[in-house]
């Protein structure tokens, strides 16, 4: 279901789609697994699993509906007050996006290629 190679790591090439996605349309409120809006709810592991989205199927479902504040980027969110008026993910790109950030907590949010110094 989730973007693994044959061993089960996180292939290179779902980091570097991953990390593209992140930027295109995360990095606004999440920079560097940041959160400008809820300081609160970072994409940081603490907490990440303090408010119950720690695992990719969390990541997943808020990233795809929405919750509080986070709008949904599904393409198919409902209510629309809750989902985001701009840009919506396809379902795979939101699965790719969950691995990412699952990815990124667990290492403490690394640099990314593309972040600026």
């Amino acid at each position: 279901m989730w973007p693994m190679t044959a061993n089960g790591a996180y292939s290179a090439f779902a980091q570097s789609d991953g990390a593209a996605l992140f930027r295109k349309a995360c990095i606004g409120c999440h920079d560097m697994g940041g959160n400008i809006l809820q300081p609160g709810a970072t994409l940081f592991m603490n907490d990440l699993e303090r408010n119950g989205v720690a695992t990719e199927d969390e990541l997943y479902n808020i990233t795809y509906y929405g919750k509080g504040r986070m709008p949904g980027f599904g393409e198919k969110c409902t209510p629309r007050g809750q989902c985001t008026f701009g840009l919506r993910l396809a379902e795979d790109d939101i699965k790719l996006l969950a691995a990412f950030v699952k990815s990124q907590a667990e290492n403490g949010w690394p640099k990314i290629d593309g972040d600026g110094d």
